[in-house]
């Protein structure tokens, strides 16, 4: 899921985007992302100026921010935004955009209400997004680089890191998004609240899951058995949130990448005595799920003979940022202690 499908304009988006910038004249303005820094530590993908520009009091004030690719002017207060990801983010700060990639969308099913009556935009049809007329777009750094200059010319564009692909802490990238938006105030509201939330939580945990025993967090694909790091899945909240420790040989192998795809026979290796685990069902996924159930290697697991399996809804837990990250502490803590009552 995580390679999105090349898009290209149909004749149709084309000749709307060329009335477009005709009648715009060029006005638009706010794409000059420009080459300096590319390439630059995603981490750092938050910093802005927060200097408005001077010049015609009919223009549209901005300001420059830096985003992954370099510095880019964009809205000062931007009223129409599409975001292809970052669903999560953008609801921490009460943020609705007016459209959304598929993706992130489809799998933000804990943002339900906030996100409702927000536009489909695939994975991505500039056309869709073209339609939406938006003052500014926001789009993953994985994203290809042909979608990304096709959206250029419709108006801003900010790159940002993605958080569970590439290693960003969320709640910094909360206030990257805050810092992108003006919401400084309102990201960081969000953060003490989503921490306080998170503690509590880990003193109910710390009650059933002992300091010497140990989690991991797994998911089962068609051809693929994952042991995923601190920052897929569950992962954030139960080891950064909650304290709890990984497996020694699941934080040797796993942490430093995207994970870990490992064979069957050697996943009593990487069994830590909590596991907690998701699957893909597309492509076979959820046969194949039920076929390593099913099996001698699996039910020989302590963690299944415990009863300390804990199954987790994948598109519940597919996305981790922000709203969606302080949601899933309430499923994780309901589900952990009504398995160890």
């Amino acid at each position: 899921m995580r390679h999105m499908k090349k898009s290209f304009l149909s004749l149709t988006a084309i000749l709307l985007l060329s009335i477009v910038l005709a009648a715009c004249g060029g006005q638009s303005g706010g794409n000059n992302n420009t080459d300096s820094g590319a390439g630059a530590d995603a981490g750092n993908s938050g910093n802005s100026s927060n200097s408005v520009n001077s010049g015609n009091a009919a223009a549209e004030q901005t300001k420059t921010f830096k985003d992954m690719k370099g510095e880019v002017e964009v809205p000062v207060n931007p009223q129409r935004i599409v975001s292809i990801t970052h669903l999560g983010d953008l609801a921490a700060l009460g943020v609705k955009p007016v459209g959304a990639g598929s993706v992130a969308l489809e799998n933000s099913i804990l943002l339900k209400d906030e996100m409702e009556g927000v536009v489909n935009v695939g994975d991505v049809s500039v056309e869709k997004v073209l339609e939406l007329n938006p003052d500014l777009i926001i789009v993953p750094s994985y994203l290809p680089a042909e979608t990304v200059d096709q959206l250029k010319k419709i108006t801003t564009v900010v790159t940002l890191a993605t958080t569970g692909w590439e290693g960003i802490d969320p709640l910094e990238e909360v206030r990257t998004v805050g810092d992108l938006l003006g919401r400084e105030a309102e990201a960081e509201e969000f953060i003490t609240r989503y921490q306080q939330k998170a503690d509590e939580a880990k003193q109910k945990i710390a009650e059933v899951i002992g300091p010497d025993e140990t989690i991991g967090t797994y998911s089962i694909w068609a051809k693929n058995f994952w042991v995923w790091p601190k920052t897929r899945d569950a992962g954030y909240n139960l080891y950064q949130m909650f304290g709890l420790n990984p497996l020694p040989k699941i934080e040797t192998e796993a942490f430093t990448g995207q994970g870990l795809d490992i064979s069957l026979e050697v996943l009593p290796d990487y069994a830590a005595d909590h596991m907690f685990v998701t699957v893909y069902e597309p492509d076979g996924g959820a046969e194949r799920a039920k076929e390593v159930m099913d099996g001698a290697i699996w039910k020989s697991l302590p963690a299944v003979k415990n009863n300390h399996v804990y199954m987790l809804d994948m598109k519940e837990f597919w996305m981790v940022d922000g709203l969606n990250l302080e949601k899933q502490v309430d499923i994780l803590t309901d589900l952990i202690l009504s398995q160890n009552q």
